[in-house]
């Protein structure tokens, strides 16, 4: 009971809780946040001695983490605590970032954004904040080539958690960036057996191969995920874990029992990285998983390369080729009677992942004007990005006939 009460006096209310159900417009969440005091001596020495001793890779450049770890209208995991300290230990000792954690929203002010690398969501339930500029400057970060990372109750982030709108999303883009929702769970302490999805992927080299058995809180999320959108790294094991026993005979939380634990995805140049093992406090003094976010952390950072491609369009062919480090792109002459928008559906249909485009060949869908910056504004050129990310494409190369002579102009076609 003492622990109970001590875990209770350590989650601090930070906004007033305030709200008509009759008028959800006026609905303010109530916001709590878990301090680093939450995590007790014992735990950080835990911690301490579990911290990686050195960085996968060494960084390009100095690199920054921004953690942001408030819950709405939800008491928030205790784990947060714990992740926050075993985040900011990892940077300092193998000097792979630096972290800055933060419980104010503003920081996603476009110029204070901008100081970071990467954006580390803790384990938020609920809906964080509603800014539409602060979520635009979010969604712009990562699409321009930032990075986002995910554990457990980020599923349900910008989701309502209270109110007359509890369960609804929110802010949709988020999922999309994230790649799934929900919170759907059995035990806190569920026991089942991990699958290592890809063996040979960069992020899963701390891992027995052949998977291992672990126990947390494991989220089935629901859409927007999908195998055509990212690549696995890791699922339960359907063949080694009994999902079919009491109290939960007969019950399929997804339709497919596709039951993924973690992934990485593209969003634009974005990197995304997300794992549902993060609900235990004792998860961040386990030297393997600690190991396993390090190399998560490097990767949205921009440091360590790892592929994204989705695991639907993975095979063995495209495996070799990526340990190769090649890229099997359909080169943009070859579709150059078609428009654009043709020729990403026509790299899809084969199977590719890749493609180029040429500023002299329409658009399409809709938009009757060359692919050109000097022609198209920028609500057409994120209907480009839009159709690119439809269809699971990315363009790695692009014609054009003569760079413009100025510098704003030249940067535009960049």
């Amino acid at each position: 009971m003492f622990i109970f009460l001590q875990f209770l006096f350590a989650v601090f209310v930070i906004l007033p809780f305030a709200f008509a159900e009759d008028i959800p417009s006026e609905y303010v969440p109530k916001i709590y946040v878990i301090p680093e005091s939450a995590v007790t001596p014992e735990q950080r020495t835990f911690i301490e001695k579990a911290v990686p001793e050195k960085a996968f890779v060494v960084p390009k450049k100095p690199r920054k983490l921004l953690i942001f770890d408030i819950n709405a209208d939800y008491g928030g995991h205790h784990s947060i605590a714990h992740a926050n300290l075993a985040f900011r230990l990892m940077g300092e000792k193998t000097g792979a970032f630096t972290v800055t954690v933060s419980h104010d929203p503003q920081i996603f002010q476009k110029n204070s954004l901008q100081q970071f690398d990467a954006v580390f969501f803790n384990n938020n339930v609920g809906n964080i904040f509603s800014d539409s500029i602060l979520r635009t400057h979010l969604e712009e970060f990562v699409r321009h080539g930032g990075g986002l990372m995910g554990v457990h109750g980020t599923t349900a982030a910008f989701m309502n958690w209270a109110g007359t709108n509890k369960g609804k999303d929110d802010w949709s883009i988020f999922g999309e960036m994230i790649g799934g929702r929900g919170t759907n769970h059995r035990e806190p302490d569920e026991k089942i057996f991990v699958k290592i999805e890809e063996p040979n992927h960069p992020l899963l080299q701390m891992f027995p191969k052949n998977g291992f058995e672990y126990q947390d809180e494991f989220f089935r999320v629901r859409d927007p995920y999908s195998r055509e959108k990212q690549r696995v790294l890791l699922s339960i094991d359907k063949e080694k874990t009994n999902l079919n026993r009491p109290p939960y005979t007969g019950k399929k939380e997804r339709s497919d029992e596709d039951y993924a634990l973690a992934w990485v995805k593209n969003y634009g140049r974005g990197r995304i990285f997300y794992c549902t093992i993060a609900h235990s406090p004792k998860i961040f003094w386990d030297p393997m998983m600690l190991r396993f976010y390090l190399a998560a952390a490097q990767f949205v950072l921009g440091d360590l390369d790892a592929s994204t491609l989705p695991s639907a369009t993975v095979n063995d062919t495209i495996r070799s080729h990526e340990k190769a480090g090649w890229r099997l792109v359909m080169p943009a002459y070859t579709f150059h009677k078609f428009t654009l928008f043709e020729t990403i559906d026509k790299t899809a249909e084969l199977g590719l992942v890749y493609c180029g485009g040429l500023n002299f060949q329409k658009v399409g869908g809709g938009i009757n004007k060359n692919f050109d910056p000097k022609f198209l504004n920028d609500k057409e050129i994120e209907a480009v990005q839009t159709k690119l990310r439809s269809k699971n494409i990315r363009m790695v190369s692009y014609y054009y006939g003569q760079l413009p002579g100025d510098e704003s102009a030249c940067r535009r076609v960049f």
